[in-house]
Order: C-alpha cells, then sequence, then structure tokens
C-alpha cells in the first residue's frame, strides 16, 4: 500500500491555499456549531453575558438538546454542503480547491461521510468544535470522560496526517487516504488535462459500447 501511494501521480496543488481553505473551514464551522448551544442558553438565560462552550452549562436533556443540534448544524456545514456544492466547502470554494475520489470524478456521498465525519470529526478532530461537543456529549449519555485521551490520539493523528500531505507526491492526509480522495486545485491546467483524459475515455467506450449494440 505504502508503495502504491508512493507512486500516485503528482498533485500540484499548493499548501498555502490548503492551509487558508482549511483555516477558514475551522473557523467557520467553529462559529456555525457555537451558534446552537448560545441561543438556546440566551433563550434560558436572558441576562448571559459570558457562555462556555460546554454542554455543562445546562441541566437536564437541555444538554443533549445542544449538543444534538451543534453536531447537527456541523454536519451541514462539513458534508450536506459539499454535496451540494460537489466536492466544495466555504474555505474550498474560496480557494478554488475541491474534494474529487481516486479517479478525479465527483466525491460521493459515503466518501464525504467517511472522510469529513469518521475521520476528521472522530478521529482526527482534536481541534475541531463539533468534535469537543461530540466528547461532551458521550460524556453526558454515557458518564464516561473520553475528551482527555480522545484529544491526545487525535492530535497525534493530525500531526501524521498532516505530514503525509508534505511526503506524499498526491498530497493525500490520512482522511483522503483511508475515503480514497484527494484536494484538487479546479484551475490548475493538470486538473483541466484530466477532466480532458477522461472525457476522452468515456467518448471511447461510448463508441465501442454502440459499436456492441450496433
Amino acid at each position: 500500500m505504502w508503495n502504491k501511494l508512493r507512486n500516485e501521480p503528482v498533485n500540484k496543488t499548493g499548501y498555502i491555499k490548503r492551509i487558508i481553505a482549511y483555516g477558514i473551514d475551522w473557523y467557520l464551522g467553529s462559529v456555525l456549531s457555537s451558534l446552537p448551544l448560545i441561543l438556546l442558553y440566551m433563550s434560558l438565560h436572558k441576562d448571559a453575558v459570558y457562555i462556555p462552550q460546554q454542554l455543562s452549562i445546562f441541566k437536564g436533556y437541555y444538554q443533549i438538546l445542544a449538543g444534538v443540534l451543534s453536531l447537527s448544524v456541523a454536519f451541514v456545514y462539513y458534508v450536506v454542503l459539499p454535496i451540494i456544492w460537489k466536492g466544495q466547502t466555504v474555505g474550498k470554494k474560496l480557494l478554488g480547491l475541491k474534494i474529487v475520489n481516486d479517479n478525479y470524478q465527483e466525491v460521493n456521498v459515503k466518501q464525504l461521510i467517511i472522510r469529513q465525519v469518521i475521520m476528521i470529526f472522530l478521529v482526527e478532530g482534536s481541534i475541531y468544535t463539533c468534535s469537543n461537543m461530540f466528547h461532551q456529549l458521550v460524556n453526558v449519555l454515557t458518564g464516561y470522560n473520553i475528551a482527555s485521551i480522545w484529544n491526545k490520539v487525535g492530535l497525534v493523528i493530525t500531526i501524521l496526517s498532516g505530514i503525509l500531505v508534505i511526503i506524499l507526491k498526491s498530497k493525500k492526509s490520512l482522511h483522503d487516504i483511508v475515503s480514497h480522495t484527494l484536494v484538487v486545485d479546479i484551475k490548475s491546467e493538470d486538473y483541466k488535462n484530466m477532466l480532458l483524459s477522461i472525457e476522452k475515455k468515456k467518448k471511447k467506450q461510448n463508441k465501442k459500447m454502440k459499436k456492441r449494440f450496433a
């Protein structure tokens, strides 16, 4: 598997663009994920001035409600939006980047869920607000405090994922490898040439199919 990854085609997508897009999505995702908690708390406490990003500020079922609402908003931003925008989040759209599959074709729903939810939120997500909310919700529902251990493991995996982006020619992170995706620059000549190549292959296949049934 390692040899296969090392021999994948070169991806010329710039590191700076990816970092900026990542930062934009991290910030917007964090703000939006926090909104349900803030709004719910303000509706219950009209005189609230400072609102910690902790489910423990609520009592009873309001803890669960705040956690579920926050995670739902995060799911919409990180999964539903890229489905609608065909592999793009706000950050990626602004920077001209896109998530595609290994064959440079449109990413599917299954791949996005594996990439964004399972890998980024659950496995790598030590710096995401929605991951923190998930850890807190697990604590509320089960009584087990998994945050400290999970955050440490997630941080190590996140660092490993960043190293892979640097050393692999395809610039794939761990979540890209697992979900069979990659991030491309849609304005680059390489990406445009790849799309033309795919289109030519499709036309050849269609011609062969027509000859068979002629």
